[in-house]
């Protein structure tokens, strides 16, 4: 049997300061590291993963891009109507991110998002950690990619505990 080549997903917003498709990764891989120490099973999945999965909670890691640059910051988008409980992060995001949080479901891109679709769970949220064409958060971003992980598994485990 033949395998079927497929082009590697490429999208995502791009800086200078760096390509959402290269940050997710780190955020994800903290995440990851921290929901399997405390004993969670945890499947990745990457933006053009053409399959579907049932969780207990999706979480869908994104960062904003801008035109013009610094027109945004971070957000949440959940499903509409909204069956979660994971509004909370949202909440945490303002402490945490010292640039503008802009809300949830700021527009329809967020409340309709496709991985919504991708996954049936009773949780699921999107999450713009922040505008990485903003050359000053994305300053700030860039070495807090871990952290950022680490903040949303803590989060996670004590929605699940």
């Amino acid at each position: 049997m033949r395998a079927e080549s497929r082009a590697a997903c490429n999208i995502g917003a791009s800086s200078a300061a760096g390509r959402e498709i290269l940050w997710t990764p780190i955020v994800a891989d903290a995440m990851t590291a921290r929901l399997r120490a405390a004993g969670l099973r945890v499947a990745r999945r990457p933006a053009d993963y053409p399959e579907h999965d049932t969780a207990r909670i999706a979480i869908f890691i994104h960062f904003d891009g801008s035109e013009p640059a610094c027109a945004s910051g971070s957000s949440a988008g959940f499903p509409h109507p909204p069956r979660t409980r994971l509004w909370g992060l949202g909440a945490r995001v303002p402490r945490t991110f010292p640039y503008r949080f802009v809300g949830e479901n700021i527009s329809s891109n967020e409340e309709h998002y496709y991985g919504f679709h991708k996954v049936d769970a009773p949780q699921k949220m999107l999450i713009e950690y922040g505008e990485i064409t903003c050359p000053a958060q994305a300053a700030w971003l860039a070495p807090r990619l871990r952290e950022l992980g680490n903040l949303t598994a803590q989060f996670v485990i004590g929605q699940l505990h």
